[in-house]
């Protein structure tokens, strides 16, 4: 979409809405322009097109520096001896063939668009050149052209590089982390999450005529001058990332314009030319790209269709692989493996140059995301490299670095790579440590009923060392004895005698050097065994002993608290912004946010459940729900209802009999894959026959817990029957499991038959039900072929659903007379909802009226005649 399109639409939809706070990253120091300047070529970004949004953002000094970048060309920030002299004769990177053919092709779109510019007479414009070459992308088999702007290293006789002469202030970026989208997944698991790149990034800020000659290349007896940003440029990401601010800004505008709620996407997040963010389960998946995508496109700007993503729940942001249903963080497997390169050669040379540890430090620094404990093992680092910028071309690293970088590597090769987001609040392990000068100790659970204990004299040349490390040590000794005790991660709090300690494991340090080290030995087992050290605050709340917490937290399916995560931190936010504490919870409080649930446009139905499960939550946390059964906020609730409406669920049709016939003969018309045909077949026949639910059939790719094998069908040894067991149903919720039989009949309906053949000749592991290609047979897949079915048959498909066999299979049983327990045991029903299923035609309820009614029409009039109420 172009510019001229895309403004008016983005216009209108933020129109009378309050705009967002400024964004960081945003104060220039200096001006990025000259009054007098022009820009060096015409680019996409036009002022034309950024005025009327400019007009909006809250910080005028900002929106202006803009303006006139747009209007003039951006300044590179250089004051240096290049300014009035010429540099033509450099020596270009080495390039292979390929690398050379890469930079032809290059040159030539880059002139095409007018981003670059041949240059005749380099002397008469005094022409810096730089050396250009070529660099692989990461991750990627592209090629990516890169000026070495930073040349010469050593200037010696020579002048200096273009980035030497660069202003400090303008490099300096505060970069955005991942803790906006990791919060954000905690509060809201199986969020969908999202990512999308912006194209030629840099190349979209044009620079100002002034400065365009700084960026001279010397290529095939030829000289050309750069007119935008260039890769190698030390100004470079610092001046792009001030338009990308302003494009984050603006598409976080328009998306809290179109958001139902505050908490139905994530804030927008972005590191230079990457954006991402995350979406709650209740919202659009698309909205956030597509708002991005429009407001790109206003801007001049446009997205990456091949790095755009949407709509997932597992997906790779700067090197980190985030599961919103899993809540789980985990690095990279390239990432991995590129870091251990790194420190590996630093550590095998025993030197380093400044670029070398900084890149080491950067890709640690993602990681520590993931690692949190790792925050602590970079200190030493952040030291060699302020050290480094004296002698920036290599030195020997000290022995406190080398040792950093070598807990580095062994953690990196002894860990998974994975971070739990949200573990368990109520599965909580205590250790109890306490040190002499003779011996350590500890226990794990309360000290009432200890669950086990340890206890260790100290070796001779430990009793002279400070209590600090006896008391760390006896931390680590514990860890080591009881970790093995515990399955999955774990939240452990260590309760110490000792501040210090305590400090250093919350924070992650100690000054003292020995203390320090068995700190790094306790972090990297808490990484090895996915073991949390919180503080004592955050897990106090719980109240109960390990054994009663964790019985307590099992007594609701993990799906049914990972849906109640959501509904109670809007609920806490909600209290937050009346300044109410929301646990426990008050009558006006709820009553309150009931009347917000109406003007957010909530159903009754949403709101009645959500009431339950802040009521859970009280009960998790041993609150009174005294205030829910409350007369007034039941007459509230009521209210709702009266207004709202509870509009009743659609009714689905049921397939009897003679219409599951009909799909048999209509599916080899909608299905052409004789494998799949065969699994539908089996597949419908087998709903009809044991009143399965479609679920009971159908599995997910992501979930395979409940999933039909070929074991689950056993046949008769005659087969007059099969026996199908079910690992678990919507009315077993302690999966036990349920076993159903099928009969063999002599009809194209035969549910043994189609099952033969699915299962003959395959193991006993395999799934029952599978699609060509191992594709799973999951629901939409199952009601799509079936609706194909219908409409192939002339019927109109959206009457029905996947519950239509289950309710087809009562309703054919009821008008064959088969009586009600029958029916009821049948389809496992535990009361008489079942009735509800058995559709009656209007020929028969008017039959069954008439005998009830008007049987015995010639009866005389007795007014003797006993009325109910006497009865």
């Amino acid at each position: 979409m172009s510019p001229d399109l895309a403004s008016p639409i983005l216009l209108s939809l933020i129109a009378g809405q309050s705009p967002p706070p400024p964004r960081p990253n945003t104060l220039c120091e200096q001006p990025i322009f000259e009054a007098a300047d022009v820009p060096a070529t015409i680019g996409t970004l036009q002022l034309s097109h950024w005025s009327n949004f400019l007009d909006l953002y809250p910080d005028q000094a900002f929106a202006s520096q803009l303006r006139g970048a747009l209007q003039h060309g951006v300044k590179l920030g250089y004051d240096g001896p290049l300014r009035h002299n010429a540099r033509l004769d450099v020596t270009n990177l080495p390039m292979d063939s390929d690398d050379v053919h890469h930079l032809r092709r290059e040159i030539e779109a880059r002139l095409a668009e007018g981003r670059l510019r041949h240059v005749t007479d380099p002397a008469s414009i005094q022409l810096v050149c730089s050396p250009v070459g070529v660099v692989p992308k990461p991750h990627s088999d592209k090629r990516r052209t890169i000026y070495h702007l930073s040349h010469p290293r050593k200037p010696g006789p020579r002048l200096p590089s273009i980035n030497d002469g660069i202003n400090t202030s303008f490099v300096t970026i505060h970069y955005e982390s991942l803790d906006a989208i990791m919060d954000f997944i905690r509060e809201h698991p199986s969020a969908s999450l999202w990512k999308a790149d912006l194209e030629d990034a840099f190349r979209h800020v044009i620079v100002a005529e002034s400065d365009a000659r700084l960026m001279g290349i010397h290529f095939d007896s030829q000289y050309f001058q750069e007119c935008a940003l260039a890769f190698g440029g030390r100004s470079s990401p610092f001046l792009f990332n001030l338009f990308a601010e302003f494009l984050h800004w603006l598409a976080s505008f328009a998306l809290q314009a179109v958001s139902p709620s505050s908490t139905s996407h994530s804030d927008v997040s972005h590191y230079l030319d990457d954006f991402f963010g995350a979406s709650d389960t209740t919202a659009a998946a698309a909205t956030p790209i597509q708002v991005l995508s429009l407001s790109a496109a206003a801007l001049g700007f446009k997205l990456s269709h091949k790095k755009t993503v949407w709509d997932t729940t597992k997906l790779e942001i700067l090197g980190i692989e985030l599961d919103s249903v899993a809540q789980t963080a985990s690095i990279t497997q390239q990432r991995r493996q590129r870091i251990l390169q790194l420190c590996s050669r630093i550590v095998k040379r025993g030197r380093a140059s400044l670029l070398e540890l900084q890149q080491v430090a950067g890709h640690l620094q993602f990681v520590t995301r993931v690692a949190p404990h790792g925050r602590a093992f970079l200190r030493r680092l952040y030291d060699a490299i302020r050290s480094h910028y004296k002698a920036p071309f290599g030195r020997r690293i000290s022995k406190a670095t080398r040792a950093e970088l070598l807990w580095w590597i062994d953690t990196l090769q002894a860990w998974d790579g994975m971070s739990l987001l949200q573990p368990s609040p109520l599965i909580i392990e205590h250790v109890w440590t306490d040190a002499s000068k003779r011996s350590i100790g500890g226990h794990l659970g309360s000290m009432a009923s200890p669950s086990a204990a340890f206890s260790k004299e100290l070796s001779r040349r430990h009793r002279q060392k400070d209590i600090r490390f006896l008391e760390a040590l006896a931390v680590l000794e514990a860890l080591r004895i009881f970790a093995p005790l515990w399955s999955g991660p774990r939240r452990v709090v260590i309760h110490v005698d000792n501040e210090n300690v305590e400090y250093g494991l919350r924070k992650g340090s100690i000054r003292d050097p020995q203390t320090q080290a068995l700190f790094r030995e306790i972090f990297a087992l808490c990484l090895r065994q996915h073991i949390d050290l919180p503080p004592a605050p955050f897990v106090s709340a719980s109240g109960l002993s390990s054994p009663a917490a964790f019985l307590l937290w099992n007594g609701l399916a993990s799906s049914t608290r990972a849906r109640s995560t959501t509904v109670c931190f809007d609920f806490a936010s909600f209290a937050a912004s009346r300044r109410c504490h929301p646990f426990p919870s008050s009558e006006t409080l709820l009553i309150e946010w009931v009347a917000a649930q109406h003007l957010a446009n909530k159903t009754y139905g949403t709101v009645k459940r959500d009431l339950a499960i802040i009521k859970s939550w009280h009960i998790d946390l041993g609150l009174s729900t005294v205030v829910f059964d409350s007369e007034r906020l039941a007459r509230v609730v009521r209210g709702l209802k009266r207004v709202v409406g509870a509009p009743l669920p659609v009714a689905k049709l049921a397939i009897t009999l003679p219409l599951l016939r009909q799909l048999l003969r209509a599916l080899p018309t909608v299905c052409p894959s004789p494998h799949n045909r065969r699994m539908f077949r089996a597949a419908f026949c087998l709903a009809f026959a044991c009143f399965l639910r479609s679920g009971e059939l159908t599995w997910e790719a992501q979930n395979t817990d409940n999933m039909l094998t070929v074991g689950s069908v056993c046949f008769a040894s005659d087969r007059s029957f099969a026996t199908i067991t079910i690992p678990a149903s919507k009315t077993d919720p302690f999966r036990q499991g349920a076993t159903l039989t099928a009969p063999a009949v002599l009809l194209s309906t035969c549910a043994v038959t189609a099952l033969d053949v699915v299962c003959r000749s395959r193991p006993s592991s395999a799934p029952l039900f599978i699609l060509e290609d191992s594709k799973p047979f999951d629901r939409s897949c199952f009601v799509d072929t079936l609706r194909r079915c219908l409409a192939a048959s002339g019927i109109d498909p959206l009457a029905y659903s996947g519950h239509s066999f289950r309710r087809g299979a009562a309703t054919w049983a009821a008008s064959n007379g088969v009586d009600n327990d029958t029916i009821r045991g049948l389809g496992r029903w535990r009361s008489d909802c079942f009735r509800r299923y058995i559709d009656k035609s209007a020929t028969d309820r008017a039959a069954t009226t008439k005998a009830a009614l008007y049987t015995n029409a010639t009866a005389p009039l007795s007014l003797d005649t006993v009325a109910w109420r006497d009865i």
